[in-house]
């Protein structure tokens, strides 16, 4: 009897409900034997009860969480279905040596690993008792590796109003990267993100009117895979991105691709596969790479999601997912030398202040930029003729000023800790940037966030706030360039 394969199962199971209470029924269920006697076999193959590996799972899976992600200790806490706070803190202390709060304070890193084969989940990569180590199961590497799936637990969730600092992030790549970095151990920020990869400084109008297709990120620069290749860059990572237009990859060495990253433990990040053509996470593959797991922003999205189902882990389970994917990203393992904060400054000068731009592909489109496309987007809603315009295109616009500027702002912030003779002066831009966020909110609140533009009144003070956004920025790029020439 393979009593390891019956060991991998428990994992496997565990990891898939780690936030919540043991159900030993369906553990019985699951492999077949009484609760009592899985526990003996557990523990023979393992050398650590089944109990002690369940608790240790949740404090790991937990101090990943209190690493990467803004929820407070209590909540974790009570996520990981503690009884009290005091509870979580004794068991969290007896399997690293600190407290919570004291992890949260530390350098401890958090990443992945592989717990066992075909199993890869969230552990504490240094931990302080390594006398007691979270990964214990990793001795169980000479077990053959099923062939046909590969599984990473614990990647985080991506979805719509997830938040930094109160602020929502709602442009789907940085939040996959984001994700997909912190899970590989990298603790790199949204905000970071969004200025590597220039959505931070963006603000697109379409020549021809209003465009819902303008938020997308691809139309940030020229080349629409230069935001993906700026933000790998800036990780300091390795990347390789396989496109299906111009057709550079098939459907078999896609396939190929996804199954030797997820086997070394690395998630990928692919355009499409449920809904438009936004970053989604592929956290694993079942049926020899046939159906894809991970997670989609789109996932639990009306008629987007109807067609995927729901592992116990909320990861979707999505089978023909080729024929909507429009790119396959893989990243690479180490750490290696990132943009220089110069060069991320002037590509934001750059963003906020180039007026055109041409897409890619058959039919592009032209877009707006800088101040030109402020000014359009104002006229725009101002015209008569556009009373009954598309909302969702304001939105959109919204969400390009109010998120993009706010992150902008924090990660000028972010800087002014560091780059102390330029200190004031980004201080002084990362204000500016904040207010012409601040814009976006009035405009929200302008039109209640329902179609008010029928009302010429609402329309006239959307429009002053768009102005005075332009203004905002135009200042900030002012400071900008002499923050430019100190760092020379």
């Amino acid at each position: 009897m393979d009593y390891k394969e019956i060991t991998r199962t428990l994992i496997n199971h565990v990891e898939q409900n780690v936030k919540s209470r043991p159900n030993y029924n369906e553990l019985e269920r699951l492999v077949g034997f009484s609760y009592r006697h899985l526990r003996e076999i557990f523990a023979r193959v393992t050398g650590i009860s089944l109990s002690r590996y369940i608790l240790t799972r949740k404090i790991a899976n937990a101090a990943f969480e209190i690493r990467h992600t803004d929820k407070t200790i209590t909540e974790i806490a009570f996520e990981y279905e503690f009884s009290n706070l005091d509870t979580f803190a004794r068991a969290f202390r007896r399997e690293t040596g600190l407290t919570p709060s004291g992890f949260k304070n530390s350098n401890h890193s958090c990443g992945r690993r592989l717990i066992c084969p075909g199993v890869f989940a969230p552990v504490i990569l240094d931990n302080p008792r390594r006398a007691h180590k979270i990964w214990e199961v990793n001795e169980m590497s000479e077990m053959v590796k099923t062939p046909d799936s590969c599984v990473l637990y614990g990647v985080p969730k991506v979805f719509y109003g997830m938040k930094t600092d109160g602020n929502p992030q709602l442009t789907p790549f940085p939040m996959c990267l984001q994700a997909v970095l912190n899970y590989m151990g990298q603790n790199i920020s949204y905000a970071e993100i969004m200025a590597y990869s220039g959505a931070a400084f963006r603000q697109r109008w379409d020549k021809n009117g209003w465009n819902m297709a303008a938020v997308d990120i691809r139309f940030t620069y020229e080349d629409h895979l230069r935001p993906f290749k700026l933000a790998f860059a800036g990780a300091g990572r390795k990347y390789k991105i396989s496109e299906d237009r111009p057709k550079s990859i098939s459907k078999e060495d896609s396939i190929a691709l996804i199954k030797a990253e997820l086997d070394c433990g690395r998630p990928l990040i692919a355009l499409g596969v449920i809904g438009p053509p936004e970053a989604c996470i592929v956290t694993g593959y079942r049926n020899n790479g046939e159906t894809l797991l991970g997670w989609s922003l789109f996932q639990e999205n009306g008629p987007f999601g109807g067609d995927c189902e729901i592992d116990e882990s909320g990861y979707f389970i999505k089978d023909n997912w080729w024929e909507n994917t429009n790119a396959v990203m893989s990243i690479g393992e180490d750490v290696g030398s990132q943009i220089p904060v110069k060069t991320v400054l002037e590509n934001a000068l750059m963003l906020m202040t180039k007026e055109e731009i041409a897409t890619y592909g058959e039919g592009c489109t032209n877009f707006y930029g800088g101040q030109l496309a402020y000014e359009s987007w104002a006229k725009a809603v101002e015209d008569d003729k556009n009373a009954d315009f598309c909302h969702y295109s304001q939105g959109d616009a919204e969400v390009m000023l109010g998120e993009g500027r706010g992150f902008a702002a924090s990660y000028m912030y972010m800087l002014a800790e560091k780059l102390y003779h330029v200190k004031d002066d980004l201080t002084e831009c990362a204000g500016r940037l904040e207010a012409a966020s601040a814009c976006a909110k009035t405009m929200w609140e302008s039109r209640d966030g329902t179609v008010k533009l029928p009302d010429k009144q609402v329309r006239s003070q959307i429009a002053a706030a768009i102005r005075k956004a332009a203004q905002h920025e135009k200042a900030a790029c002012e400071i900008l360039k002499n923050i430019i020439t100190k760092l020379d």
